[in-house]
């Protein structure tokens, strides 16, 4: 059969959704916003905190975007 196998063209595509869990995804938020609060009194710690948490979140935003090869 010519062309890319299909399984092939959705492995990544596969690999990256069975990665990710909503209720883990919850579970992380809920340990960040408990982390954020109790560090309410060190400005300078939250604020390091939040741009490390949002690099994070960052990074798996661009992975669940990543493209299919053709």
């Amino acid at each position: 059969m010519p062309g890319p196998d299909l399984f092939q063209i959705a492995d990544p595509l596969t690999h990256l959704l069975g990665s990710w869990s909503l209720e883990r995804a919850r579970e992380a938020t809920w340990t960040a916003a408990r982390a954020l609060w109790a560090l309410r009194g060190l400005p300078d710690v939250a604020e390091e905190f939040t741009e490390r948490l949002d690099a994070a979140v960052g990074l798996a935003g661009r992975m669940l975007l990543t493209p299919l090869p053709d």
